[in-house]
């Protein structure tokens, strides 16, 4: 007899324990579940945020001052590089004035880099040439034309 009431007794306490434990469960589900509800309002405000942006367009502080120069594109071809060597003239093209965008591709052989800048291929060249003299020189200049040059370093 003593057996089955101290089992009774353990049995109500347990489902005691185990009702207390599931309610504490819901709680915590109902926080996650706001928690959740919160960030997808938060990214349906940010949605709607770019959406307008979008409309207004952005302004490029860079282009507001120059309007009436046009942005050109000069593919600068290099053969025999190390990428040291790409990396250092990358960061004189990209310091240089007028460039605004560079995109570097190596390979041993033959690297690019496409430059986006204001101005003529010849004078990105020419504003080039006094920061690379330890890379390149005159006579490393293979060719160049509007939207091209080749330097092939020996």
């Amino acid at each position: 007899m003593k057996k089955i009431v101290i089992l009774s007794i353990v049995l109500s306490l347990s489902s005691i324990s185990t009702a207390k434990a599931q309610s504490f469960l819901d709680k915590i589900d109902r926080a996650v579940d706001k928690v959740d509800r919160a960030s997808n309002t938060a990214d349906r405000a940010s949605n709607t945020g770019r959406k307008l942006s979008s409309l207004f367009g952005k302004k490029n502080k860079k282009n507001t001052s120059k309007t009436n120069e046009i942005e050109t594109m000069t593919i600068i071809r290099i053969s025999n590089i190390d990428l040291t060597s790409l990396k250092k003239i990358d960061g004189i093209i990209s310091g240089t004035s007028g460039v605004t965008d560079t995109d570097m591709k190596y390979n041993a052989n033959e690297s690019i880099i496409t430059v986006m800048h204001t101005g003529s291929s010849e004078m990105l060249l020419e504003n080039i040439q006094p920061k690379a003299k330890s890379i390149f020189t005159d006579k490393n200049v293979e060719s160049f034309d509007e939207g091209s040059i080749e330097i092939k370093i020996k």
